[in-house]
């Protein structure tokens, strides 16, 4: 931890010119985010650089993002949603696009994938969205969703291993006894009994839902919840459950801040072959205020350094190469930053055989069948 102050205090040094020739500009950036999903000290350096107040609203779902936006009620300036949400913002005419012209940070040879400053996984999850979402994006955070799992259960993990989706939703391939939960959103509860059953998790028809639902009775989900998940695992009330990646890299990093060694911690997560993943982005309003300011702001956390501050308390891994660079070749005596590296070589690996799949844009018709459905599993388990 202690790098990050030193990184902290290089940038603050380098930044004073730019901030005593900013002053008086005392505007206001309004940005629409998820909780806990960015660095304030980073955020106080913008501030600083820019003698700007950034305000941050939360929100805890895309389609919270998009009923706000639409509104109109706040001219958020920036806001961060998910790959889908995107493409549903720009196709309904919600957004501008990005003036790559004003990113310092942003070379113009970015334009195609073989020079493009991005991960593979990364690029993997932009090339399935719908055609021109590019022009009205930047990515910020990705990562993919897995299996978190119990230690302590004597097998469990030979389990995961052996037969993926399919121990998490028949009893009869994992321990007895297994506590299992599902994340309590309908759409991934049942994208993932699609994937068990070896059919597309973005396509949704009477029969796939009946699918769904025989599915998800017979796993015998004890919890439904959303962080109460990855708490419960961590506590040993829970043995398995579906989470974010970065969910468990969250409390991976807390329990390696609190000292304890990397192999030591109780808890773990198995992601299997074939899973879910996710890109959220910065995007700018069509009826932002502050224009200029917003492609600042992006800018400054398209810089190598910022990001690695940035994502120094993150659980979810940067989008840029470089940056994914500077983690993973840490060698010195630090052993935070040492098992940081092994981490994200371990959970986020550079590899061109990445197969993660985004959720798809459902029609709110759609998600409320599933929504119904799932609802119908809770109440006759």
């Amino acid at each position: 931890m202690k790098l990050f102050k030193k990184i902290l205090l290089v940038l603050i040094v380098g930044l004073t010119p730019l901030i005593l020739s900013s002053c008086g500009m005392q505007n206001k950036l309004l940005v629409l985010n998820w909780g806990e999903y960015i660095n304030d000290e980073a955020v106080a350096l913008f501030e600083e650089m820019y003698d700007v107040e950034v305000s941050i609203s939360l929100s805890d779902s895309n389609e919270l993002f998009y009923s706000k936006l639409k509104s109109g009620t706040t001219a958020y300036d920036l806001i961060i949603p998910s790959d889908y949400m995107v493409e549903k913002m720009m196709q309904k005419n919600l957004l501008q696009e990005i003036d790559f012209t004003k990113l310092t940070n942003w070379d113009a040879s970015y334009g195609d994938y073989e020079n493009n400053p991005y991960l593979m996984g990364l690029n993997g999850i932009r090339e399935t969205m719908a055609p021109g979402t590019e022009n009205y994006h930047v990515p910020y955070f990705w990562g993919t969703f897995g299996l978190m799992y119990n230690k302590l259960v004597p097998g469990l993990e030979e389990a995961l291993e052996t037969y993926q989706w399919d121990a998490y939703f028949n009893p009869d391939l994992r321990p007895e006894g297994t506590r299992v939960g599902m994340y309590d959103t309908a759409q991934f509860a049942y994208g993932t009994a699609m994937l068990y059953n070896d059919l597309d998790p973005n396509v949704v028809t009477d029969e796939t839902i009946e699918i769904a639902y025989d599915t998800l009775m017979g796993a015998g989900f004890e919890m439904w919840g959303d962080d109460h998940l990855k708490k419960a695992i961590a506590a040993d009330n829970l043995d398995l459950g579906f989470v974010w990646t970065g969910d468990f890299l969250d409390m991976f990093y807390v329990a390696l801040g609190e000292g304890e060694g990397y192999d030591d911690v109780s808890y773990n997560i198995f992601i299997p072959d074939t899973t879910f993943a996710f890109m959220d982005a910065f995007v700018i309003p069509k009826n932002a205020r502050h224009v200029d300011l917003a492609h600042q702001f992006i800018d400054f956390f398209l810089d190598p350094d910022m990001a690695y501050l940035n994502a120094s308390v993150i659980g979810y891994p940067t989008p840029l190469q470089e940056t994914y660079d500077m983690i993973t070749d840490y060698v010195g005596e630090d052993q935070w930053l040492t098992d940081w590296a092994r981490a994200y070589e371990e959970y986020y690996p550079d590899t061109p055989d990445f197969r993660g799949i985004p959720f798809a844009n459902l029609d709110q018709a759609l998600i409320a069948q599933l929504t119904l459905m799932v609802n119908n599993v809770k109440t006759d388990s």
